[in-house]
């Protein structure tokens, strides 16, 4: 049966506990589903990518799932992943797009998440956006049907 893939890239800021520093951070995933009717039943996607935040994680691989559950009850769109960094830990993802209808736009293009390690512990907030002007038509243009 097909399903889908598409590719988002988004860009901005990660503010790291341990120095309070902002650092500039990008992200691009590709995100697939699986079956149709599978995604129609449990609407959610794998993501694999790349996470680019010089000075903590560069160029590291991610992978994880996005999930659209609550996209129409809640307007709620939830990330979440898992990467190395430079130092070699494992680090966990997870933000989410709010969707708010009379600000749509604007709400559609923003992420906002945090970063924790692996016993739990804070290490970052993130806030990343999605730049329609430069990125919309590649957006729109890595939307496949897959088999």
């Amino acid at each position: 049966m097909p399903g889908f893939e598409l590719t988002e890239t988004l860009a901005g800021r990660v503010r790291l506990v341990a120095d309070g520093k902002e650092r500039p951070i990008t992200l691009t995933i590709r995100a697939r589903s699986g079956p149709i009717a599978a995604f129609l039943r449990r609407p959610g996607l794998f993501i694999t990518g790349v996470l680019d935040a010089p000075g903590f994680a560069s160029q590291r691989a991610l992978m994880g799932s996005l999930d659209a559950t609550k996209l129409l009850a809640e307007r709620r769109l939830a990330y979440a992943f898992h990467f190395a960094a430079d130092d070699g830990a494992m680090y966990t993802f997870t933000g989410e797009k709010s969707f708010v209808p009379r600000n749509f736009v604007v709400s559609f293009t923003l992420l906002a998440g945090v970063i924790h390690d692996a016993r739990g512990a804070l290490v970052g907030d993130v806030l990343l956006r999605f730049d329609l002007r430069g990125d919309l038509v590649r957006f729109a243009k890595s939307l496949r049907i897959t088999r």
